[in-house]
């Protein structure tokens, strides 16, 4: 019953590759808008060789549970250089006013999930106005539509802004529009220029009235009505060609089975704006298009847990929250919710773009919260967990197409760290293909990879293509345990698991334990997560191979290596699964 006072309870949209957050204003409208390849940072080898030299004696000291020398240890030797990634950025943000629309009343902003539109409605001045907003895979475009019930009423002015390395100009091309460009200021060692160049684009196309255009403020007078086509771009390259610029650096071949073309050649990256040819389209074939195209992957599943409570259902979202939190039963509460979950992966990953990152694709800051990049320690997993079981295989696309490229830096890191086969990424990522260990102590975790691993068979699982298991899939899940088979290690005499396979270093993200001298650590070797993850790579490589007919030798391999493998144990203490190789304490049980 209100617009979003925060960028957290705006509206979002998404086609995959834009992304827009609407906050749903009467007189001011604030629309943050995203495109997905839109990062900072470039293409470079984070790897560290003297990972390689000091790792046998960090997995010598945590076997003799010299825990914090081997943290140290491995602290100052085993971070990539850089030890971090650069974060995903916003494109900019479309501001509108609407001058005489103070003092609205009859307000509503609502967000079908069932079309992917927005809208909002109000009365001011004795005039109805309603606006309706989707994100346009099909056209490439974000719509926004003004209309009100009073010819004439339509009144508009807009500029774009971002808060750095941009500036907002009337569009030499088109009369009607204009044009946000810029680059991100980042220049590599030698002092070149290297960030991405980067576009947005606003177009009028009115319904009577006129539009003027004045050094980047675009304004709509009197118009019946107005609709905004909006797009942007950037010269990203693509995955593919990031992968190849990669192998270059690493000087190897780069030959995995790319499903996804270039998006982007550098300095082509404005024909990614094709606003000129939609423009020629009604408002009402662009909606058509839009919501057939959203439908025909929304629409695959229906939840339904139960009627919902009259009395909620007929309230306002954040209202029905409250009254759900108050202990009002509301079942179809939990199935919008569902809804909105699958709303949202298909929204933020379509095939041929890039992934879903932590935010999906929405993000207002330079900086955003933890990058707003790929954590492979469980976030991007989490994010791809609907994919198959809610009928949305295909959003699934754009993961595979990225671990096709980290296969190709991976492998150099898998060699130069550890020098291991295979290929390995730690704890995070991003669209450059960084695979070396980032941030700090915690970002020794080569089991990313592995993790990852078990997408492309689990695709396999719900689809039976053995063509994907044997294009896309195997090659994947074979180099990850490649990596794996090199990186165990068998477990001295005297230890808990004395003669079994374990990985070392070890680490349970994000969580640490007491030593018996009381001291903090993170570091250990066998985790169990560690050891669970590296049980299903392994298990679901042999049920591969077996289905393939493929690399029997590799198969005895995997098949040895997990007879070896350390078991999962159990706490004499508290009977739950240890999740170290000792019974430790936690430091913070809540964590």
């Amino acid at each position: 019953r209100k617009p979003a006072s925060i960028w957290e309870a705006a509206f979002p949209l998404g086609n995959g590759r834009l992304g827009a957050m609407v906050f749903g204003g009467a007189a001011d409208e604030r629309i943050q808008l995203n495109e997905d390849s839109l990062w900072d940072g470039y293409p470079l080898d984070a790897s560290n060789p003297k990972a390689l030299q000091v790792l046998p004696q960090v997995r010598q000291l945590l076997f003799e549970n010299k825990n914090n020398e081997a943290e140290k240890l491995a602290g100052a030797n085993m971070l990539g250089t850089p030890s971090g990634v650069k974060p995903y950025q916003s494109l900019g943000e479309l501001l509108i006013e609407a001058p005489g629309a103070e003092g609205a009343s009859n307000y509503i902003r609502s967000l079908d999930l069932t079309t992917a539109i927005a809208r909002v409605s109000y009365t001011s001045g004795g005039v109805n106005y309603t606006r309706e907003m989707f994100a346009s895979a099909p056209g490439n475009v974000i719509v926004v539509r003004f209309t009100a019930d009073k010819p004439g009423s339509i009144n508009l002015k807009m500029t774009l802004k971002r808060e750095r390395d941009a500036q907002c100009i009337a569009d030499p091309k088109n009369a009607r529009a204009i044009l946000l460009t810029g680059q991100i200021d980042r220049k590599d060692s030698t002092g070149t220029q290297r960030g991405l160049h980067f576009a947005a684009e606003v177009c009028a196309v009115n319904d009577g009235g006129s539009v003027s255009n004045n050094a980047g403020l675009l304004a709509v007078t009197g118009a019946n009505g107005v609709t905004l086509l909006i797009t942007g771009a950037t010269d990203y390259p693509g995955l593919k060609k990031v992968a190849e610029k990669l192998a270059s650096i690493h000087n190897i071949e780069a030959a995995p089975p790319y499903s996804q073309p270039p998006l982007l050649g550098p300095g082509d990256f404005c024909e990614m704006m094709v606003i000129d040819p939609v423009s020629k389209l009604s408002y009402d074939d662009l909606k058509a298009m839009h919501i057939k195209d959203y439908q025909a992957l929304f629409n695959r599943v229906t939840l339904d847990l139960g009627p919902a409570n009259p009395a909620s259902a007929a309230l306002p979202t954040d209202a029905r929250l409250a009254a759900f939190h108050n202990g009002a039963p509301d079942p179809a509460l939990a199935a919008l919710y569902f809804q909105f979950g699958r709303y949202l992966l298909i929204s933020s990953s379509r095939p041929g773009g890039l992934p879903a990152n932590l935010q999906g694709l929405w993000a207002w800051q330079m900086n955003p919260p933890w990058n707003a990049d790929y954590h492979t320690n469980i976030n991007i997993q989490m994010n791809y967990w609907p994919a198959e079981t809610t009928n949305l295989a295909e959003c699934e696309e754009p993961l595979y197409d990225l671990m096709d490229t980290l296969a190709v830096s991976g492998a150099q890191t898998a060699r130069v760290q550890y020098g291991a086969r295979g290929w390995v990424v730690h704890h995070l990522t991003d669209p450059w293909g960084f695979t070396a260990p980032a941030d700090g102590l915690q970002g020794v975790w080569p089991m990313g990879a592995a993790w990852l691993a078990r997408d492309p068979y689990e695709h396999f699982l719900f689809t039976g293509d053995k063509k994907f298991l044997a294009d896309r899939a195997w090659p994947l899940m074979k180099g990850a345990a490649r990596f794996i088979l090199d990186y165990l290690v068998e477990a001295p005499a005297g230890s808990p698991v004395a003669g079994k396979l374990v990985t070392n270093p070890s680490y349970s993200p994000e969580n640490s334990f007491l030593l018996p001298d009381g001291h903090q650590a993170e570091f250990t070797y066998g985790a169990t997560m560690d050891l669970m993850i590296v049980r299903e790579l392994l298990t679901n490589c042999i049920e591969a191979s077996k289905i393939l007919n493929t690399d029997e030798d590799f198969r005895k391999e995997c098949e040895t290596a997990l007879a070896k493998l350390a078991p999962v144990r159990i706490s004499l203490q508290t009977g739950r699964l240890l999740e170290w190789i000792d019974d430790y304490k936690e430091t913070d049980p809540h964590h």
